[in-house]
């Protein structure tokens, strides 16, 4: 039932030529594919995959992409896929959520699914910052991490910094809508939400 997974060079492969034909570089590429992300929302505004569909939710246990059959949700990047046609590509932290919610997609008739083997963590470490905007976050005290601190070796020093300029351009502060300098997580300080929030 799970997807099959990719290693972090297959991956960086696919979601570069998705991200390509998307700006219309190439024609010729195959558009027939959604990367998906499974991770909770305040996971994505720390930093995601170019091109990756953002989750509609707080947590993880609420994503329902592909999930509603009677009432079609806009913001849903699977509610009008072909299911047999169509690769997905999903991911998250370590690759474990990705398990979970590809058995559930594949019980829904999704035939062409895809996890990223060890997660946004093994990527990282294996490719580099490629195809990633933002920083990744972390479930202990730093809550997020950039990726140099998952690259030991230095690959390419000019365009990483050419990205890290770019890649703080997504965020945006939820209270005032201003650019962030500084990706920094709070939790809501009403206890009954307690929401975490950039």
């Amino acid at each position: 039932m799970r997807a099959t997974p990719l290693t972090p060079a297959e991956w960086k492969d696919k979601s570069e030529r998705v991200n390509k034909s998307d700006i219309g570089s190439d024609a010729n590429l195959n558009t027939n594919c959604v990367i998906l992300d499974v991770r909770n929302g305040y996971e994505w505004d720390i930093g995601h995959f170019r091109g990756a569909q953002r989750p509609d939710v707080d947590c993880f246990r609420s994503t329902s992409f592909g999930l509603s059959e009677s009432e079609v949700s806009p913001s849903d990047p699977l509610a009008r896929v072909d299911k047999e046609k169509t690769d997905i590509l999903m991911y998250c932290t370590g690759g474990i959520r990705c398990d979970v919610y590809s058995a559930i997609l594949r019980e829904r008739g999704f035939k062409n699914l895809y996890t990223l083997k060890g997660g946004v963590s093994h990527y990282l470490e294996k490719e580099g910052p490629v195809e990633w905007v933002g920083n990744l976050f972390v479930f202990d005290s730093r809550l997020s991490l950039p990726p140099a601190a998952y690259e030991p070796e230095v690959r390419n020093v000019k365009s990483r910094k050419e990205e890290a300029s770019n890649d703080c351009l997504f965020a945006k502060c939820y209270i005032c809508g201003s650019q962030l300098s500084e990706l920094r997580h709070r939790n809501c300080a009403n206890l009954d939400c307690n929401l975490l929030f950039l």
